[in-house]
């Protein structure tokens, strides 16, 4: 192997879903329901979920110091959780999106101090393989290492690289078997996301953290009811069978959308992730969306079909899926992914169409 003489500056982190998928065989692929995504799909999740929001509050603050700072210190209490995290892809390009506004943002404050007040260890994942898992952590450092040579500088860069830091909390498991606050538990007023005071945000999230937004997001295992085996069936019976009786005809990934609404009950936290479009279709509609939306949970925006697709060498099958971001029950509209305004909660209906 001759990894140490690439130039890792210019690695892109998109080819480590594809390369995870390259070597796996097709059996595994399909018993585990693996898909990865690319980035402009990841895009499709996460502008929706929460930078378009971001870059909102970037366009009104204008050139104003305050409002910027406001927003930097918004950006550095962000958490990301992926549950279905696979080689890192939606995590790492998370990170490299808030370093992008973060940079802006320090621009036009001119502020000499480059250094970036996001932490890695606001990143969560959870990864049933361990080499993906690896791979995740590994793939945020050098997400990390890329942005601050384009952001601070090449030098300053190196510098921060050793010794080694904290990386990305990925945890290697069965997401639907681990209790998901105890993997990225909400934040608590006056407990530091950063452990070192002495860092460069350590005053600033022991004052934040109880303001924390944490966003979920992935590309969970897609498998119809047909194709579980065993141990996916424990898997559903395990998320399901206090909730309703009406669940064995849903798909895979639907646990994953009532695990993640779970979650959102118990704080500032909103979830996108992709998703067949059978469960906005037929039977599965009135199995799922009836437990979610009792949690006081709404839909904040949906898209239309999505064909998936990465860069693996592998033969994969061509996938329609749907994208589908969740939140707790406000005034804010919800939108179509082409940004038409849902006015009502009738039009919920509109989804599942």
């Amino acid at each position: 192997m001759h990894i140490g003489d690439l130039n890792w500056k210019r690695i892109n982190p998109d080819i480590f879903g594809s390369m995870i998928q390259a070597v796996a065989d097709d059996e595994e692929r399909g018993a585990l329901g693996m898909h990865y995504t690319s980035v402009p799909n990841i895009l499709k999740v996460l502008n929706p979920l929460f930078l378009d929001d971001l870059r909102a509050q970037l366009e009104a603050a204008g050139d104003n110091k305050a409002k910027l700072l406001n927003l930097r210190k918004r950006i550095a209490a962000i958490r990301v959780f992926d549950p279905a995290c696979g080689s890192g892809n939606f995590l790492v390009i998370a990170y490299i999106k808030l370093r992008e506004i973060e940079a802006e943002i320090i621009r036009r404050r001119k502020d000499d101090d480059k250094k970036t007040w996001i932490k890695l260890t606001n990143f969560y994942g959870i990864e049933i393989k361990s080499f993906p898992a690896e791979i995740a952590r590994l793939a945020l450092l050098i997400a990390e290492f890329q942005c601050n040579v384009r952001f601070i500088g090449q030098i300053e860069a190196r510098l921060d690289v050793l010794p080694l830091h904290d990386t990305g909390r990925i945890v290697n498991g069965n997401a639907l078997r681990l209790d998901w606050l105890e993997v990225c538990p909400p934040p608590k007023s006056g407990e530091a996301i950063e452990h070192d005071l002495a860092g460069p945000i350590g005053k600033l999230a022991l004052e934040n953290e109880a303001e924390a937004e944490t966003f979920i997001c992935g590309n969970p295992p897609y498998l119809g009811s047909q194709w579980r085996n065993s141990s996916q069936q424990a898997d559903m019976d395990l998320v399901f069978s206090k909730e309703t009786k009406s669940y064995k005809d849903l798909d895979y990934v639907a646990a994953w959308y009532l695990k993640a609404a779970h979650y959102c009950e118990r704080g500032d936290s909103e979830f996108a992730l992709v998703a067949t479009k059978t469960i906005c279709q037929g039977i599965q509609v009135a199995m799922l969306w009836p437990l979610i939306f009792a949690r006081a949970l709404s839909i904040s925006f949906c898209t239309s079909t999505v064909h998936m697709g990465n860069l693996a060498k592998a033969k994969t099958l061509a996938l329609l899926a749907s994208l589908l971001g969740v939140r707790r029950t406000s005034k804010k509209q919800a939108h179509l992914y082409e940004k038409r305004p849902i006015k009502s909660r009738n039009e919920h209906r509109a989804v599942f169409n």
